[in-house]
């Protein structure tokens, strides 16, 4: 049985959430009408592949990700922890937009391409949290198991 227990397959699993955020983002940077199709087609695939990972990212962090009431010091302190990166990377997420927003002011259609980059930059934004557990979450004490038989 595979698991996503080990920080190196967390952080296998991150690096292919943001791989497929920048194809999504990039395929929202290229919606205009001389490469539209192109764009549909890179942004179909990247929507799979960054909302399956964090899916199964959000999964593999646990507890810490989640909005449970029950938390320990140490859980509550990792979840406080990511939220707060969370906000900050959300902030530059959009300083992004709005630079891509002026540049896109003076496009035909500003209005969808501004649109098209707030989703992709939001739905990067959303998987924040579960990627920066991801990346600093040790790897689980295997005493912690003992007895525990898999799912």
């Amino acid at each position: 049985m595979t698991t996503t227990r080990t920080r190196a397959d967390r952080r296998r699993l991150a690096v292919a959430a943001v791989i497929g955020h920048l194809v999504v983002i990039a395929g929202a940077a290229l919606l205009r009408e001389p490469t539209l199709w192109f764009a549909v087609g890179l942004m179909g695939p990247g929507l799979c592949l960054c909302v399956g990972t964090a899916a199964v990212l959000r999964k593999a962090v646990g507890r810490p990700g989640s909005a449970a009431k029950d938390l320990d010091e140490r859980e509550l302190l990792l979840r406080n922890r990511a939220h707060y990166a969370a906000f900050q990377g959300i902030c530059v997420l959009m300083l992004v937009d709005l630079g891509y927003g002026l540049y896109a002011a003076g496009q035909p259609d500003s209005g969808s391409l501004l649109s098209a980059m707030t989703a992709a930059l939001f739905v990067f934004g959303t998987s924040l949290p579960a990627l920066w557990l991801a990346w600093r979450l040790p790897d689980d004490d295997p005493e912690d198991f003992e007895g525990v038989t898999p799912a």
